[in-house]
């Protein structure tokens, strides 16, 4: 109990420390922010409450929160896959274009996803993509479809991709590019899971998404 209840008082010991660290980076660095919608499973679902680090610049493959281009008051939650200069578009096959660089993908299993904005159960196809060779993650697309994306020469932009490809309205494919200059920042941690559904994505607390 002695060395139990040393590291005991050691931990209280930092509270206020660790306090101190989560304000001063909550007023300075941090955003913390709710999903709200289903664009970006299997990485992202609706509920989730996620950190923000401002003003990170937007790379390959970066999760962002951008304001949307066509509504100053809203904003949009994707991942980037193109820039400026960039031409992003997709084959017969479903498979994912920047440039002539199709990305690398890796067919999993089916999956079970239940939407809960539209409350619906899906069946889902699982893949992970590595495109240029900056990034690698899972996506899913329903079942029986196939991916399609109209060619798009991105201008002075950022192209915004969900990774739940048949989500095509909380991304650039609805929206078109958005302003870098104008993004919030970068997603890079799950703090809180959304509540469980009976489906096969399950999220943790305090996961790292970078």
């Amino acid at each position: 109990m002695g060395a139990l209840g040393s590291l005991v008082r050691g931990l209280f010991s930092l509270t206020p420390l660790l306090l101190l660290a989560a304000a001063v980076l909550k007023l300075f660095f941090v955003d913390v922010i709710l999903v709200p919608h289903n664009g970006m499973a299997p990485t992202l679902v609706a509920g989730d409450r996620v950190l923000v680090w401002r003003r990170a610049h937007v790379d390959m493959g970066d999760i962002v929160v951008c304001e949307h281009p066509a509504s100053p008051t809203a904003s949009v939650l994707a991942r980037a896959v193109a820039f400026a200069g960039h031409t992003i578009s997709s084959d017969g096959h479903g498979n994912l274009l920047v440039d002539d660089d199709r990305a690398s993908i890796e067919w999993g299993n089916e999956m079970r996803f239940y939407d809960v904005t539209r409350q619906k159960l899906f069946t889902m196809r699982q893949g992970s993509i590595d495109y240029q060779r900056q990034n690698r993650h899972d996506f899913i697309v329903e079942r029986d479809t196939t991916f399609t994306l109209r060619t798009y020469a991105v201008n002075r932009g950022v192209y915004l991709l969900g990774d739940n490809r048949s989500d095509s309205i909380d991304d650039s494919r609805e929206f078109g590019e958005v302003d870098p200059a104008k993004c919030q920042g970068q997603i890079f941690m799950r703090l809180t899971p959304a509540e469980r559904n009976d489906d096969d994505i399950h999220h943790s607390y305090f996961e790292m998404l970078l």
